[in-house]
């Protein structure tokens, strides 16, 4: 454990990766608190540096000492730090004073996105300028729990943003993941695969419970919050869809509308 002098660097090194264009630079983002540092390390992610505090250096919990012992086994370069950067650093979150740099994984290819078993559908989901990193967070959480074979964040959707990597509770770690500055060279691209294109619509579409598809490859498209997926996209998706709702309501959280449609796509007979 190095000296608490030599920590002010470190904490730069974390404050860097916080930021979009910091994580661009340098190739890496952040991971707070006990558990991500857990799942990444059950992912097999491996660490370069992590910043702990030095009440939770000193915590004589197993849990804690575990995994203190098994980053710095896999190389991690731990860094002490005072109590009062830490609570900076969390906001006061109590997930846990430590706070790691993990590299931004490369991309895998996009048929392999649609890997799945024999016999059972491939369902990923897109996200499409989700402005709320939380709320991308949670849709890779959800697509995870849903089955789906994976995750494709357009435009401002950043599934790296610290919000977004709390959020989805490790499944980032989990799910592969593309990610595409525009949307119409992914549908170029998918076109070329075959896969069929489903998004949501508040009305003119057909209602869930009706959906009929006879396909193995599937992309589900979910909008902004405010403004749901463009008129333009619409136009070149394969199928549209509508989620039954109560009267006097137009639309549901884009999280629970994704864990909708994907239950629904994924368990239809």
């Amino acid at each position: 454990m190095n000296q608490l002098a030599n920590w002010r660097g470190a904490v730069e090194q974390i404050r860097r990766a916080s930021s979009a264009r910091g994580r661009a630079r340098t190739g890496t983002y952040t991971i707070e608190g006990t558990r991500l540092h857990e799942r990444a390390l059950r992912a097999g992610l491996r660490a370069p540096l992590a910043l702990v505090g030095a009440g939770y250096r000193r915590d004589p919990a197993p849990r804690v000492q575990t995994l203190l012992a098994a980053l710095a086994a896999q190389g991690c370069r731990l860094v002490e730090v005072p109590d009062a950067v830490m609570a900076e650093l969390t906001g006061g979150r109590g997930l846990g004073d430590i706070a790691g740099l993990l590299p931004l994984p490369a991309p895998p290819p996009l048929p392999a996105l649609f890997a799945a078993p024999d016999g059972q559908t491939a369902v990923v989901l897109a996200a499409l300028n989700v402005v709320d990193p939380g709320n991308v967070g949670a849709l890779l959480r959800t697509a995870h729990a849903a089955g789906a074979s994976g995750f494709i964040a357009v435009g401002v959707s950043d599934p790296f943003h610290p919000r977004a990597v709390r959020t989805s509770r490790g499944s980032l770690f989990k799910l592969p993941l593309r990610r595409y500055a525009a949307v119409e060279p992914l549908l170029d691209e998918l076109a070329g695969l075959g896969v069929v294109t489903v998004g949501t619509a508040v009305s003119g579409a057909a209602p869930l419970p009706q959906l009929r598809l006879d396909a193995s490859r599937l992309v589900v498209f979910m909008g902004s919050e405010a403004a749901g997926l463009p008129p333009a996209l619409h136009a070149r998706l394969d199928q549209r869809v509508t989620i039954p709702m109560a009267p006097g309501v137009d639309s549901f959280a884009v999280n629970a509308a994704a864990a909708i449609v994907l239950y629904a796509l994924l368990r239809r007979g």
